[in-house]
Parts: structure tokens; C-alpha cells; sequence
């Protein structure tokens, strides 16, 4: 039996996502799919390559009509603060192994998801003033205010 295999995806709501991949899918399949895109750019980010993994980007992210969102975590591990070129849309992060990309495993990519995680914060807001945006808060639901409890009689006896 194969083992299950993984990616991580850095949406442009900011969340950190971990996807069970199909690891016989081609790689450029699952990423068109997940990204929601035709073409695919491969980012080596210092951050990332040198612990062996890449980015998968919208290669035509920026060309896009509508309300796409600067991805402000995939933007600041590119270092986008400092060259003015910011991520547009869902990224997907792989293994980098040497000509060829992989899938990670259920632990590498908990531990990618949780470092991300952890970083969030401090990249939207970096990330944010670097390009003068305001970040997209997350929607919080709304508290339901209860209902007041009032008393009801039965055979003349409250309940």
C-alpha cells in the first residue's frame, strides 16, 4: 500500500491548508487544479529551497480579472517586501528533489503547515504595509444574542 502524500496551500484568505494528493496524479495536474489555474511558475524562495522545498504559483495570477488577493504568507517567503513583486492568489508548496518535485509526507507537512501558521500574522502584516494594502480580515460569525428564558405554567404548577 502506498503511502498517503501531501502538499500545503497558502490561500489568498491567508490560510494554511494540508491536501491528501494522489501521488500517481502528475504534479502539474494536482497543482493546476488546487491553484485554480492553466499555467504554473515553479518560485525557489531562499527560505524554502534551502530546506528542499518550492513554490507553485499562478504564473498569470497578476493578468487575472476580479478580486484576487496579494497571498501575503507566499509573499513574504519570497521576499516580495524587498524586490516590489507580491504572489497573487493560492500557492501550493512541494518538495524540491533536485530535477523533480514530490509530494511531502503527513509529518513534513504538518510541520510546514504549523511553521506557516506561525508566521501568518506577522506576514500579512509586513507584507500589507510593504504594498499599502489593508489586509482581508477573517469574517468572524456573528454572536446569536439568546433568546431571554421565561417561566411556563403547566397544571398551574412553573416549570
Amino acid at each position: 500500500m502506498d503511502e498517503k502524500k501531501y502538499a500545503v496551500l497558502l490561500t489568498d484568505d491567508q490560510d494554511v491548508k494540508i491536501l491528501e494528493c494522489d501521488p500517481q496524479e502528475e504534479m502539474f495536474n494536482i497543482a493546476r487544479e488546487t491553484i485554480g489555474c492553466d499555467w504554473i511558475e515553479l518560485i525557489e524562495p531562499e527560505s524554502l529551497i534551502k530546506d528542499g522545498y518550492l513554490m507553485l504559483i499562478d504564473e498569470e495570477g497578476k493578468l487575472r480579472d476580479g478580486d484576487l488577493s496579494v497571498n501575503c504568507i507566499a509573499s513574504e517567503l519570497y521576499g516580495s517586501d524587498r524586490h516590489g513583486d507580491p504572489i497573487i492568489g493560492n500557492v501550493m508548496v512541494v518538495k524540491a528533489e533536485g530535477e523533480w518535485l514530490g509530494l511531502l509526507t503527513n509529518d513534513e507537512a504538518g510541520k510546514l503547515a504549523t511553521d506557516f501558521e506561525q508566521k501568518r500574522d506577522h506576514a500579512i502584516e509586513k507584507i500589507s504595509r510593504a504594498f499599502g494594502i489593508l489586509p482581508v480580515p477573517k469574517v468572524q460569525p456573528e454572536k446569536k444574542e439568546l433568546t431571554r428564558r421565561q417561566t411556563c405554567k403547566g397544571h398551574d404548577m412553573e416549570r
